[in-house]
């Protein structure tokens, strides 16, 4: 008895001290850095028009500092409404302590890439990555999971987002992302 307490106890102790990344988030593999480019306008925000039966787009805001931030997914028809939340700061209030909404980007040359957290607790990372076309239009060619600084779950994808100037934007202040 005495033995398989101390087994017990051991086991535990051992558990208890090794990181346990079954639950906990995915840590982003981009660092923020700013962007002083000007290959990609960033003074509003990029749309991708997808169809699911109805016209959506998904949307994401780029910052120059660095960050991104995900401004849902809208019927095309609801847009209006949705820009009118961005203007009046409670789409803001909603998403600046959600994490799954933040991200950072990163552009070198005409590559761009981010990276931005997605699912349910634990949250896991996941990131984009394509080419600049011109000022206003980028197309993701590929979609990934970064696990172990390896990247894994990788998809080919054909996804070209457009520019839609838009003031004023956002703020990109959060706290996930230092």
């Amino acid at each position: 008895m005495k033995t398989l307490l101390l087994v017990l106890f051991l086991s535990l102790v051992m558990f208890s001290c090794k990181k346990i990344d079954l639950f906990q988030d995915d840590e982003l593999s981009l660092s923020r850095k700013d962007y002083t480019g000007n290959q990609l306008r960033i003074d509003g925000y990029y749309y991708f028009n997808y169809t699911n039966e109805e016209d959506y787009v998904r949307i994401y805001f780029f910052y120059k500092n660095g960050m991104i931030l995900y401004g849902g997914s809208s019927l095309l028809s609801e847009l209006p409404e949705l820009e009118k939340s961005y203007k009046d700061g409670t789409y803001y209030n909603h998403v600046k302590s959600n994490k799954l909404a933040w991200g950072v980007h990163q552009i070198e040359g005409f590559k761009m890439e981010f990276e931005k957290w997605y699912g349910e607790k634990p949250y896991r990372v996941y990131g984009q990555e394509g080419v600049i076309l011109n000022d206003t239009t980028f197309r993701i060619n590929q979609g990934y999971r970064m696990k172990n600084g390896k990247k894994t779950e990788v998809e080919s994808k054909n996804e070209v987002y457009h520019f839609r100037e838009f003031s004023p934007k956002p703020d990109s202040t959060n706290s996930f992302v230092p």
